[in-house]
């Protein structure tokens, strides 16, 4: 008997990932939109990427006062709100500036070189939590200041290597509380995007882990310089 319901159990898990091979792009990424909005304890990772002169994989000037970051932006939103410009959008609601910092793409990107350029879009979408759909095909390096960025998660610091779950008494009516709701609640859940929360793109294309990019958000009105802005092909292309 013992032997019949872990042979049934087996059967019925492998028929839901043959089935969750079979899905299509849209329905695979609905799955990953449910999932990302469900924050669990195991979902914690211990592995982002700290924001300290002493971390040694990061880019920085000579006097370690800026690091280099890079966000995936299309041509439209570029020419908008970045393009000759050195200020950021002030108001969030209108334009908000995720990015990773360098060269954790580069790396990512080294690593998918050898696909066509369709196949490398659809990977880096999916590494950084986009739908499939997204429209993307510029990189954009920028140099910033450390304390221009913030983790979108409840305890936003950058100088640690995880987020955590739980949510403090009274966070939701802080000024940073009440920016967190609109990005999850306005911003995210509205759009149906594949939100972690926990300092982390959700990589859907990954089936061994969901753990994707550290993705940082640039402070609204916060000054940057962009360093380079290449078309996705040409950026993945660069060597370490």
């Amino acid at each position: 008997m013992k032997f019949l319901l872990i042979f049934f159990a087996w059967f019925f898990i492998v028929e839901e990932l043959m089935s969750a091979q079979q899905l299509t792009l849209a329905e695979r990424y609905e799955f990953a939109v449910k999932d990302a909005a469900i924050v669990k304890e195991n979902s914690i990772s211990d592995q982002l990427w700290i924001i300290s002169p002493n971390n040694i994989d990061l880019v920085w000037n000579k006097d370690k006062t800026q690091l280099l970051v890079v966000s995936w932006i299309s041509r439209a939103d570029f020419d908008q709100y970045l393009n000759n410009k050195t200020i950021l959008e002030s108001d969030y609601k209108v334009f908000t500036l995720w990015v990773t910092a360098v060269p954790q793409i580069r790396k990512f990107c080294n690593k998918i070189n050898n696909l066509s350029v369709s196949e490398m879009e659809l990977r880096l979408k999916q590494y950084l939590g986009l739908p499939h759909d997204h429209s993307a095909d510029l990189f954009v390096e920028m140099w910033v200041t450390p304390d221009s960025l913030f983790r979108p998660c409840v305890d936003n610091e950058i100088i640690d290597n995880q987020c955590q779950v739980s949510i403090p008494e009274g966070f939701l009516e802080t000024e940073y509380g009440k920016y967190f709701q609109h990005l999850y609640f306005d911003s995210f859940r509205s759009q149906k995007i594949a939100w972690t929360g926990l300092g982390y793109t959700y990589d859907w294309g990954n089936a061994d882990s969901k753990v994707g990019a550290s993705e940082f958000i640039l402070k609204p009105g916060s000054s940057y310089q962009i360093n380079v802005e290449q078309r996705t092909r040409k950026y993945c292309s660069n060597k370490l």
